[in-house]
């Protein structure tokens, strides 16, 4: 099984469909020196609206993340494609640094990897181009980690990709933004690596003033999926993040069920390693996932 992936989309009328996922688990977290604290939750539920008319697309995205929490528009934005090389989206979008997907649908686990510091959400303008040998991706957004709404002080994403053999996809990111004070930014490179039943992933990122001045470092990670069959994987990871302020590792075992088409389960350990500001902790989850 690879990553969670949607079910067929639901047609509202012949330009617009929707689709979308819940997501609720249950966990324990047993830290060092203070116990554990158990909790079952709702954790997400979205739904998404697709638009696709000729050369013009549109999505907007509903998410509830569980609790008191309020119905929030986590992305809307239009796009339109210029040549079938070439196209154009403004709004509110997803930045594209990273292995690790934003969603659980397209998570291999039930966690993200410590080493998964990437941009979010913000609002701006992307272009893309896909050739045959390689694309580029680059926005200018209203801030790429902040997405303060603030035109003054912008952010800005840049990345190559390429898939030169069948089954290999390589990525080369760079984003940043200029908070004043310091100059946020990360070098990220992913490449992973799908052959019959196994996926293989490795991730770099290079990190400048992360978070505050002259707090550098680096992250990486290491991935491995393997589907048993068509229902039962297992995903197994190692993930590191080093900065000058924040020292933590993390090993995860997570193997998963699909119950149908719509429904997975998805079971995790992961042990956290803090070398810096934090007491080591062994986490346990399970996790339903239903989509449609």
């Amino acid at each position: 099984m690879t990553s969670v992936s949607a079910s067929a989309e639901v047609l509202l009328t012949e330009n617009l469909s929707l689709t979308g996922f819940l997501d609720m688990s249950a966990t324990n977290v047993d830290t060092d020196g203070a116990g554990s604290e158990s909790t079952a939750s709702i954790d997400q539920f979205e739904v998404d609206f697709l638009f696709s008319q000729d050369k013009l697309t549109g999505q907007v995205d509903l998410n509830y993340l569980g609790g008191d929490s309020d119905v929030a528009l986590e992305q809307a934005h239009i796009g339109y494609a210029l040549s079938d090389n070439f196209s154009i989206k403004a709004g509110k979008f997803l930045s594209v640094i990273g292995f690790e997907s934003f969603e659980p649908t397209g998570l291999y686990q039930y966690s993200s990897a410590v080493s998964t510091v990437y941009p979010g959400h913000h609002t701006g303008i992307a272009g893309v181009y896909s050739g045959d040998a390689f694309g580029v991706y680059a926005s200018v957004v209203d801030g790429t980690w902040s997405a303060d709404n603030d035109p003054d002080d912008l952010g800005y994403e840049v990345q190559l990709f390429t898939s030169p053999v069948e089954g290999l996809t390589l990525k080369l990111g760079y984003a940043s933004e200029d908070f004043g004070a310091y100059d946020k930014s990360m070098l990220n490179f992913w490449t992973s690596y799908e052959v019959g039943s196994l996926t293989l992933a490795a991730e770099y990122s290079d990190l400048d003033e992360f978070d505050a001045a002259d707090n550098d470092g680096d992250a990486y990670m290491v991935m491995g999926n393997y589907a048993f069959t068509e229902r039962f994987a297992t995903t197994l990871r190692y993930a590191e993040l080093d900065t000058d302020l924040k020292e933590v590792s993390g090993f995860t075992v997570s193997p998963s069920y699909s119950l149908s088409d719509s429904w997975t389960a998805i079971a995790e350990y992961t042990h956290l390693d803090y070398d810096l500001g934090g007491a080591d902790q062994d986490v346990l989850a399970l996790e339903l996932l239903f989509t449609f």
